[in-house]
């Protein structure tokens, strides 16, 4: 395993690569977001857990995938509701505290209830913050931070004097967590899609060639093991 010491607080995944693994198997696509939320999730909960890292993201939709084909947005949907209905209890005994980052009225009615009462009931546990990145994207992020800022400068609420960086880190989806140490994005993808402009200012990166279905616990080792021999300057020499 990797130095103890150098292990993460917060590490953020895109699980890039569901579709891909399943075409490449020869099954449909679904079947590769099923693996992902019913093996992968769980490993990678587990493991971060028993390493001690104290905040795991998963990016699973962006505001980009609602035009994906509506019978694959439609099992998304499904599998949200799933989560949310199935993994509760089982999150909640292990101490795993559930947020979820994005623009939620998007969402069917029924999803935005189970997400309220998912994060109600895990609300006070403290081994693991696990956060879903739903219907998110950065700029969106950015842009709904911006209108809430703007309408208490409107309202004389808020001197524009005082608007500052931290100020807008406050109004952000991510408020309650640190800046994420580590961003993957799996599938060997070299690039971010919007994922977290303004918390990623000092993340380390990691690029894994296989898909998010092949991202097991003894992968997401060796990206720590690469993270703790990484020099972190935070913009010093």
């Amino acid at each position: 395993m990797a130095n103890e010491s150098l292990v993460p607080t917060s590490v953020a995944i895109i699980c890039d690569g569901n579709r891909r693994w399943a075409r490449k198997h020869g099954y449909e696509v679904f079947i590769g977001h099923r693996k992902a939320t019913d093996e992968i999730f769980e490993q990678l909960i587990d493991y971060s857990i028993a390493r001690g890292i104290k905040y795991l993201t998963f990016w699973v939709f962006s505001t980009e995938n609602w035009t994906r084909d509506k019978k694959e947005v439609d099992y998304l949907m499904n599998l949200f509701r799933e989560f949310f209905d199935k993994r509760m209890e089982d999150l909640d005994d292990k101490g795993v505290r559930v947020k979820v980052i994005g623009y939620r009225p998007a969402f069917a009615k029924d999803i935005q209830e189970r997400i309220a009462k998912g994060e109600e009931r895990t609300k006070d546990n403290d081994v693991l913050t696990l956060t879903l990145a739903m219907n998110y994207g950065g700029r969106d992020e950015i842009t709904r931070a911006v209108k809430v800022i703007a309408q208490e400068v409107k309202a004389g609420k808020l001197d524009p004097e005082a608007i500052t960086s931290e100020l807008i880190s406050e109004h952000l989806d991510t408020s309650y967590m640190p800046d994420p140490d580590l961003i993957i994005r799996t599938s060997g993808e070299l690039r971010m899609s919007g994922f977290m402009p303004w918390q990623s200012n000092y993340s380390e990166f990691a690029f894994p060639e296989c898909t998010f279905p092949e991202f097991t616990s003894e992968k997401m080792d060796e990206v720590l093991a690469s993270y703790a021999k990484r020099d972190r300057r935070f913009g010093g020499k």
